[in-house]
């Protein structure tokens, strides 16, 4: 999944709050955002990885644009309401 370049819409640090306390912070957080705006995620537990992806798999009205693991274990993922 290449990276996603463009400047976030809202950033979402949730660094310290391990899954899946998470998802459902994520998810409301998602629902007040506008369609066509994008929210970067920030995460440091490895199993947000596998879970978050797949959440919003299941989900219509969200893209997941990009996720990358960075040197000190953040996870960033960039989301873009539909």
């Amino acid at each position: 999944m290449p990276g996603y370049s463009m400047k976030p819409d809202e950033i979402l640090d949730l660094r310290g709050l391990p899954c899946p306390g998470n998802l459902p912070k994520l998810l409301i957080k998602l629902e007040t955002m506008n369609s066509g705006e994008v929210l970067q995620l920030i995460v440091d537990d490895m199993v947000a990885l596998d879970r978050i992806p797949l959440a919003l798999q299941e989900e219509n009205d969200f893209e997941l644009l990009s996720v990358e693991s960075t040197d000190s274990s953040n996870i960033v993922m960039n989301i873009k309401i539909k």
